[in-house]
């Protein structure tokens, strides 16, 4: 995966929600308004595994937690094409409940 600052869009059955994350030496650390993400990732080619965290800071009831939970921790496995990554998977405190990503390279 190439390192840098990637925009992310997520959605789960539950409702959409999007942040940034920046990808360097096989960590990735991001956020949005309300969670802040932080994980690793693997790759091999194309392909890319992450396991990544949530953890709320803002305690402002109008962003809510896509899965219910303000900590969770994804499972995903993805595939690079270019500036985009594209991941699927799910938590592994609910693992009934898919989890979509897309992941748009901003810049170094």
């Amino acid at each position: 995966m190439r390192e840098g600052l990637y925009k992310v869009d997520f959605h789960t059955v539950h409702g959409t929600g999007c942040g940034v994350v920046y990808v360097t030496s096989g960590k990735m650390r991001g956020g949005n308004s309300a969670f802040a993400f932080s994980g690793t990732y693997t790759g091999e080619g194309d392909r890319i595994k992450v396991k990544i965290s949530t953890e709320r800071y803002n305690a402002d009831p109008a962003f809510r937690p896509l899965f219910g939970t303000d900590r969770i921790t994804l499972m995903l496995s993805g595939r690079q094409d270019g500036d985009m990554v594209e991941f699927e998977g799910t938590a592994l405190q609910l693992p009934g409940i898919a989890f979509r990503a897309v992941l748009a390279r901003l810049g170094d």
